[in-house]
């Protein structure tokens, strides 16, 4: 079978669950003797008219199209953003050339719903991945720049407004209104704005925005999910649910369980992921910060944080200000593929302190599979990975004050941490979540083989 697999990036130089997922699941189909290719977005630009170029990369076996894309400033460049015309003739003149059998995408993000569009004119089956929230949300996270957490696409001037706000001089209306008690602030600002000219062509961006992402992903062969709570959110605005496959996402198979390397004197909590708002880094310090003060004595409390702190170098130096001077919290940077399961055996607890809603974590998978139990916020997908006080620990989302209770106990009783740590062990396989794969690649294509799913919860299909 040929098949074309999209995401927003690919390794090396962007790396995140989404990228290793679709690296993975390249490398196996390539591996068992499919051909695929992949196209990715290495580069943003800006510029007057959009455009797409690529270069092709085959350093792992099998071509990977770098593309770099360039947006348009205003309205225009949020259409860009979701229904790039550009990447609809680059898609269009590639699947031309290539013929493939499938086309698959993991996440409109960068990539927008125009290489569906194209795929769908030139016949071929297309199979989504809802990696994140992009179809519903512009920011694809459904958290607002002002750090609150949005309950969905229920008014474009609200949507309108909340993309605006990513520009400081927007965010004193919500601030105001939110002191007056208004509900929900980023929509009575929306609304206070729908009557000023400029504000209404954002507008109606935003709404054609939302009819254009639900309106092809609900023509698309099969949707794939990996928690049911990326499904529920979907279904909530309109995604039909007859092709949707439930595969939950998978370790990858070099992650093993490590020579156990902890200090039996302290406590030492590990973050793995992106340093950025959103993930909630400044949380967790603040919570190991407030539990290093309630420590019984004689046990100590260590936190290494591992993400690339460039991406958002203005939150980074808050960061670094918050820990100051303590030398046992550290930002350590980017962590090595290969070095993963070295950290993870240096670590008691593995913390996901997220305030936006999550999806189902590769850290936390990568942990689990390690026998590292999870300490993470009860919000989106996470709940369904980690059972409170079998294999971790959930906190409210934002609430630093139950985190620092969390580590306080587990310092003060280490007995209940080792129970988590016997019960933490690996949710999915790589080669049953890949065996699911092609079980829905088959369907799609009307290849009915014989083939059995993977039990339950590894993979199933509705419809």
């Amino acid at each position: 079978m040929f098949i074309v697999l999209a995401a927003p990036h690919y390794p090396p130089r962007n790396i995140g669950g989404t990228e290793f997922f679709v690296q993975a699941l390249a490398r196996w189909l390539h591996g068992r003797g499919h051909r695929v290719e992949v196209v990715c977005v290495e580069q943003i630009a800006s510029g007057l008219f959009p455009r797409v170029s690529a270069r092709v990369d085959r350093s792992e076996g099998f071509p990977v199209h770098r593309l770099t894309v360039r947006w348009r400033a205003g309205p225009l460049g949020l259409r860009d953003r979701f229904d790039n015309p550009a990447m609809g003739l680059w898609f269009k003149a590639f699947f031309h050339s290539r013929q493939p059998d499938l086309f698959h995408l993991h996440s409109g993000y960068l990539l927008t719903v125009a290489p569906l569009r194209a795929a769908m004119k030139a016949g071929l089956p297309t199979v989504v991945s809802l990696h994140d929230l992009w179809f519903l949300c512009a920011h694809h996270t459904l958290l607002r720049p002002s750090g609150r957490l949005c309950p969905g696409p229920e008014e474009p001037a609200g949507c309108a407004y909340c993309w605006l706000s990513q520009s400081r001089r927007y965010r004193w209306l919500e601030s105001a209104l939110g002191r007056l008690g208004r509900p929900h602030p980023h929509r009575a600002a929306g609304r206070l704005l729908n009557a000023w000219p400029p504000f209404g062509s954002w507008v109606r961006t935003m709404a054609e925005r939302l009819q254009t992402t639900m309106g092809l992903l609900n023509r698309v062969s099969a949707i794939h999910v990996t928690s049911t709570f990326l499904e529920r959110q979907h279904r909530a605005f309109g995604m039909r649910s007859e092709r949707v496959y439930r595969i939950p996402g998978f370790p990858p198979a070099e992650v093993r369980p490590g020579p156990d390397r902890r200090d039996p004197t302290g406590l030492h909590v590990i973050y793995l992921g992106q340093i950025a708002p959103h993930k909630g880094v400044h949380v967790l310090v603040e919570g190991v910060r407030r539990a290093k003060r309630m420590a019984p004595p004689g046990r100590t409390l260590r936190l290494t944080l591992y993400g690339n702190d460039q991406a958002f170098p203005a939150y980074a130096r808050s960061l670094r200000k918050a820990i100051g001077e303590d030398p046992e919290i550290r930002l350590a940077g980017v962590l090595p593929r290969e070095r993963i399961g070295e950290a993870l055996a240096e670590a008691d607890l593995l913390a996901v302190p997220s305030i936006c809603p999550e999806n189902m974590p590769l850290a936390v998978l990568e942990a689990l599979a390690a026998g590292v139990p999870v300490l993470a916020s009860e919000i989106g997908g996470l709940p369904e990975l980690i059972q409170h006080g079998v294999n971790g620990w959930r906190v409210p989302p934002g609430d630093a004050d139950a985190i620092a209770a969390a580590l306080v106990r587990f310092l003060e009783a280490p007995e209940v941490l080792e129970a988590l740590r016997a019960g933490a062990r690996p949710v999915h396989t790589m080669e049953a979540a890949m065996t699911a794969m092609m079980v829905l690649y088959r369907d799609v294509v009307g290849k009915q083989e014989t083939a059995a799913w993977v039990p339950e919860p590894v993979g199933s299909r509705e419809g």
